[in-house]
């Protein structure tokens, strides 16, 4: 490593409590103390006054009690949510942003430990809970990078302790079990280490279990009895709730080394004592405890492995210091669980390993340590597809492959005459039931060439990069293009697409052109309410756009919408008027310019007498091009069907005025899996 540079830095960020450490000089990895001295820092993030940098750290810990509201913990069971902000002085912080703060607060310590400029060091491996998916790692990455760091890899809490615990142990031959119990997180992980490789076999665990559940739970038994007392819920109060988390948090640590432990907890002049033992601390949380021993059973099973076949249970997390927890390993395993590695430290110290690793990798410098990773899958991912007219998760890969890796599914056809688009929903779970998995995301592929239903085979690869992240790509098997795609924005429960209902923003195109007036125009208008009154609701909105449109209305805006509310779209259509010219090339880009990445169905009111046929037909193209899918609706007296049929990919969307119009299955672009030959 050149002595002038500064180091990559491993950082364990943690749900309660944070680490960083770095490789020295002699290839030995070190816990850099924060500028308070002590060797892990409390994950809270604390708001002081608008427009200043949070604090974090010890110092905003000690603030919790005295300005609860100002005062932001446990973040990284919230990280990869959407819908979670902190608010502080009318700004928004959401889970990425605060992350940031924790992660920049680090590298601030570990530049002032070792001496170095003020933002010098610029890169970092982060760890993460085994168990993370594809959203909460990419929005790890995303906040190391918001703190101004390269994030050179993403691994796994387990696998970064197995790191540590395996530099002591090069050169032997052990399988072990990581019993990851932190803060907020389980992870149970089995891991083969055979000289300088480390090869995870399985892994399991629940990202919403950790220490804070057990506080909890201590936290509602006092809290209970305060009420029985006094007639008061302390937990209504923020600042007795944050008192009290703190006095049952200590209560816990002392639990720890002593049998039993007073609780001492005063609320506006009315005091609690109450004595706690570890049999009924124990009795309070021995769920949470059981659930830890079916993960660990699991793990177990799905990696072929009895108890009897592991060498050493390695504990993990600050949580496995609970009395209960060392006496669960002594009679599921037979044997104490190894004392060898520091539980609040040894996360911290792997990434470090594995920092080194990698920016020497990168610099094309030799490595400190030689130090072999593999790891897994945390969890099986899918798609939805139809079989048999019925829709089901169709598993890609399953949980424990070894990544990184890459499986394609090719058995997939059209459903739909004309398709051009394929709805893709990624799913995380092992069950054939959508509904009983996690919706990872919508991602929508565009630019299949318009075949009949069935006859375009399209090919579905799933990538899992070395963080653990998903890449996804698709192909039509007929010319080997791959698939031009976006990540969709719409978010709505599976349940709505089993009922083959999804939201949207559909856009209408009315032709107001003079060659409609009269009887053809009172169709179109009709069909075009019969349309609003079916589809307008609160998840599918409609925008009206006239060509040519009336005069008060500019021609780079809708005439109405995009709303859901039916009256104002009723009344718009009392103002369409069959007169002039028909632009409707321009109409089309205004649509599509309007709707972009919004609108999946474009709906075009018109008898086909257009001024510039060939415009209209480049415009249809690259509206189709663009993901969306146009339907059109014409006068049932027209003759000029051949004009309009240009511009679908399907008779199926050429529909006569009058007609019911569905436009679910238009809305709902999925695939169907024939069984594999």
């Amino acid at each position: 490593m050149r002595s002038n540079t500064p180091p990559a830095i491993g950082i364990d960020l943690g749900t309660t409590f944070s680490a960083v450490a770095y490789v020295n000089q002699h290839g030995v990895p070190e816990i850099l103390t924060n500028p308070h001295g002590t060797r892990i820092t409390p994950s809270v993030i604390f708001f002081d006054r608008k427009g200043q940098e949070p604090i974090v750290g010890l110092e905003a810990e000690r603030n919790a009690v005295a300005y609860p509201l100002q005062v932001v913990q446990f973040v990284k069971r919230h990280i990869g949510e959407s819908d979670y902000f902190f608010k502080f002085k009318d700004e928004e912080y959401d889970p990425i942003r605060l992350s940031s703060f924790i992660i920049k607060e680090l590298k601030r310590g570990a530049e002032l430990r070792l001496g170095v400029p003020p933002d010098s060091i610029t890169q970092a491996v982060i760890t993460v809970p085994a168990y993370f998916g594809d959203r909460e790692r990419r929005a790890t990455i995303q906040a190391g990078e918001l703190a101004g760091l390269e994030v050179l890899k993403i691994i796994n809490e387990p696998t970064a302790a197995a790191v540590a615990y395996g530099l002591n142990q090069r050169g032997k031959k052990k399988r072990c079990l990581v019993f990851d119990l932190g803060g907020g997180t389980f992870d149970v992980t089995i891991i083969d280490i055979d000289g300088n490789r480390i090869r995870v076999r399985a892994t399991d665990g629940n990202h919403k279990l950790g220490g804070k559940d057990w506080d909890d739970r201590l936290m509602k038994y006092v809290a209970s009895k305060f009420q029985e007392e006094h007639g008061f819920d302390p937990l209504s109060d923020p600042l007795a709730a944050h008192d009290l988390r703190g006095r049952c948090v200590s209560a816990k640590l002392t639990l720890t080394m002593r049998p039993e432990v007073r609780i001492d907890f005063r609320h506006e002049g009315r005091l609690l004592r109450l004595n706690i033992t570890r049999e009924i601390f124990e009795q309070l949380t021995s769920d949470l405890l059981n659930e830890c021993e079916q993960l660990t059973r699991s793990s177990l099973q799905e990696a072929n492995y009895t108890i009897h076949d592991i060498d050493t249970v390695l504990l993990v997390g600050g949580s496995t210091r609970m009395p209960m927890v060392r006496q669960r390993i002594r009679e599921m395993f037979a044997t104490e669980p190894s004392t060898e590695i520091n539980p609040d430290e040894c996360v911290a110290l792997g990434a470090a390993l594995t920092a080194a690793l990698e920016a020497a990798a990168r610099q094309g410098e030799r490595p400190p340590v030689d130090i072999q990773t593999q790891d897994v899958s945390p969890q099986s991912l899918g798609m939805i597809v139809q079989q048999n007219n019925e829709l089901f998760n169709s598993v890609v890969v399953r949980k424990n492959t070894p990544i990184p890796c890459k499986i394609a599914k090719e058995n997939l056809f059209t459903l739909h005459d004309g398709q051009t688009m394929l709805d893709l929903w990624l799913l995380q779970g092992d069950s054939k039931s959508p509904k009983e998995c996690q919706n990872l995301g919508h991602f929508e592929f565009f630019n299949i060439p318009p075949r009949p239903a069935g006859e375009t085979q399209i090919s579905v690869t799933y990538r899992y990069n070395e963080h653990g992240i998903v890449e996804v790509e698709a192909k039509d098997i007929r010319t080997n293009k791959t698939l031009l795609h976006r990540k969709s924005g719409l978010r709505f429960p599976v349940e709505k697409l089993l009922t083959r209902r999804a939201p949207a923003k559909i856009a209408i195109i009315q032709d107001c052109s003079g060659s409609l007036y009269g009887q053809s125009m009172e169709e179109l208008r009709t069909t075009l309410q019969q349309i609003i009154h079916t589809h307008a609701q609160e998840d599918r909105k409609i925008a009206i756009f006239a060509s040519p449109p009336p005069d008060d209305v500019l021609r780079s805006e809708a005439f109405a919408g995009p709303t859901h509310e039916k009256s104002i779209l009723l009344e718009a259509t009392q103002n369409l008027i069959a007169i002039g010219a028909t632009p409707i090339q321009q109409a089309l880009i205004m649509a599509r310019r309007s709707l972009k990445d919004l609108g999946r169905v474009f709906v075009l009111l018109t008898d086909g007498h257009f001024d510039d046929i060939d415009a209209v037909q480049k415009e249809a193209e690259k509206l189709r091009r663009h993901g969306g899918r146009l339907v059109v609706i014409t006068p049932t007296s027209n003759n000029n069907r051949d004009a309009l049929l240009s511009l679908v990919v399907s008779e199926s969307d050429l529909i006569e005025a009058g007609s019911s119009v569905d436009f679910n299955q238009k809305l709902i672009n999925l695939v169907e899996e024939t069984e594999p030959v």
